[in-house]
């Protein structure tokens, strides 16, 4: 255990001095602030524009809108000016004139009304977010229902009222809230991986590194490789828990600090129940140190740092395989796929928590999932643990499986 304690002090305290961490801790932090405040920023702009009286102008519409009404389709022209608030709107004497009007962006949109159900709409360019014809058929339609309404003697007003009214509603979810939990999980599942893609890479890359210094030989000969592994592995897990904390809480503390600006947007996804969370950290743990353990084993097998991507290529295949599965057990989180995944080890960190946040899992099926995950990932270790150690004293050619087997019937 002392071995273990001053491997992980040391290896802790390294990776936190690392120049990268601290620049890029410090880069990602002051970002989410700087990006939380822009909205306050813009937003106290705009007020202190119109507080010089200014208002008025302000809101007064940028673009116009022409219309040839020659027909006299439009019955009432207040309703069309409440429709289109947003346009100054005009008024042509025929379509040749709203046409050059557009030609020469004299208007920004124009419309000869032929009859009550057919217009021709103008535009100088068109666009794909360009919603105002459908807007103005729209319009045409409600002002063409009235005028028939009016024609049969009929009160128009009180038949839009009924079609109009709303229904109100309330839904008291007994169980599980599903869709409401949805977009939280599913930041922690793409946070989780993105965890273990950037960070078990770097434990990875750092054991294969340490194969350059000769001194690692009379290090994993004069202490325990249980603890070199435990100890590495454990340290780097802590520093990408460390630094992801530092961020997530940076981006929650700006988003509180200018909640009002962002109108409160994100508050209904921050409620998330303790159940998930505490899931989420007992699987998301295990499972980070799961795969740190494997990916920190395939970095003592290669004999390069260059070689490091290519042989750990295979465990963040896996790595995105199991996230896409969780997508899809997100999206259907009581089919059989869902209750497969869920006890495989390799698939269980991320598919559980989700299944926890989406649908109604048993405490007996989480503890049986996480025993075996718990299980596995100590397994994990001391195989890493082996592997570590023939690893490190093997220098050349990138060990292959074959050898890798071999190893395991020899004791050290």
């Amino acid at each position: 255990m002392k071995a273990f304690l001053t491997v992980l002090r040391f290896e802790l305290k390294t990776m936190l001095q690392k120049r990268s961490f601290i620049i890029s801790t410090l880069i990602i932090v002051a970002g989410s602030f700087i990006l939380m405040s822009l909205p306050g920023i813009f937003k106290d702009d705009d007020s202190s524009g119109t507080s010089k009286g200014d208002k008025a102008e302000a809101a007064a519409p940028s673009s116009t809108m022409m219309i040839c009404d020659t027909h006299k389709v439009i019955s009432d022209k207040k309703l069309i000016e409440a429709q289109f608030a947003d346009y100054k709107i005009t008024y042509a004497s025929d379509a040749e004139a709203l046409q050059n009007a557009v030609e020469l962006e004299k208007a920004d949109a124009g419309f000869v009304i032929h009859n009550d159900r057919n217009f021709t709409y103008y535009v100088k360019n068109s666009s794909l977010t360009d919603m105002t014809e459908s807007r103005f058929t729209e319009f045409m339609k409600q002002n063409y229902q009235t005028n028939e309404l009016t024609r049969l003697n009929y009160n128009a007003n009180k038949i839009n009222a009924i079609y109009q009214s709303e229904i109100t509603s309330e839904t008291k979810v007994l169980g599980t809230d599903g869709a409401g939990n949805y977009f939280y999980t599913y930041m922690l599942v793409f946070l989780l991986y993105m965890m273990i893609i950037i960070y078990g890479n770097q434990i990875a890359v750092g054991v294969a590194s340490e194969k350059s210094n000769r001194a690692i030989e009379i290090l994993t000969t004069s202490c325990s490789p249980n603890a070199l592994i435990f100890g590495k592995v454990i340290a780097g897990a802590l520093a990408g828990v460390l630094q992801t904390a530092i961020i997530v809480g940076s981006v929650l503390i700006s988003y509180q600090m200018n909640a009002d600006a962002l109108d409160h947007m994100l508050d209904p996804y921050l409620q998330i129940p303790s159940a998930v969370l505490v899931t989420f950290a007992m699987f998301g743990v295990l499972g980070y140190l799961l795969f740190s353990f494997i990916l920190g084993a395939i970095g003592a097998m290669c004999s390069k740092v260059e070689e490091v991507n290519g042989a750990t290529l295979p465990i963040q295949m896996l790595i995105v395989v199991v996230f896409t599965m969780s997508m899809f057990v997100l999206q259907a989180p009581d089919g059989m796929l869902a209750k497969i995944l869920m006890y495989f080890p390799l698939s269980s960190w991320m598919v559980m928590f989700v299944n926890v946040a989406v649908s109604s899992v048993s405490t007996l099926e989480i503890a049986i999932s996480l025993g075996l995950l718990a299980v596995t990932t100590v397994l994990m270790g001391f195989i890493g643990a082996k592997l570590y150690r023939r690893g490190t004293l093997s220098y050349g050619n990138t060990l292959k499986l074959s050898q890798i087997l071999k190893a395991f019937k020899h004791n050290d």
